[in-house]
């Protein structure tokens, strides 16, 4: 199996717990820390579950980018726009495993499991950057 094919697959679990909780209209995340009801005041009706829907959006939109990281790239600008979307969306992953575990180990909020989560993200989304970046420069040679 590829790289980016695990990276996809284990996104696919941070989508399809954000479509249970649109579904739900829960804020949140599998793992996550607990939400209190005062976090639901700032959110009017139906936009809980638009903003849980947006982020099962923004995990399709990285599933997309790591299976775009699988084709050959001919051009510059095509392999660099590509290229610069995977570390984004590694050091998003990173940042947000940092803050999840950082305030579980500080806090006690909660959330480790979805800041390990994050760190194996990172970790994948790195992998299948480093595995883009080689496989572009093998193909020049």
């Amino acid at each position: 199996m590829k790289i980016a094919d695990a990276g996809i697959a284990w996104t696919g679990l941070y989508v399809a717990s954000k479509v249970v909780f649109a579904l739900e209209e829960r804020l949140g995340v599998t793992g996550g820390p607990k939400v209190s009801p005062d976090g639901y005041l700032t959110y009017g009706p139906g936009e809980v579950a638009s903003a849980q829907w947006a982020n099962a959006g923004s995990g399709v939109l990285i599933m997309a980018i790591l299976l775009a990281g699988r084709f050959r790239f001919r051009g510059r600008w095509t392999y660099r726009v590509t290229l610069a979307a995977h570390w984004l969306c590694t050091a998003v992953a990173a940042v947000g495993a940092a803050g999840m575990l950082g305030g579980a180990v500080l806090t006690d909020r909660g959330g480790a499991i979805f800041g390990a989560y994050c760190a194996v993200w990172a970790v994948l989304l790195c992998l299948a950057t480093v595995d883009l970046r080689r496989r572009h420069r093998s193909v020049g040679r």
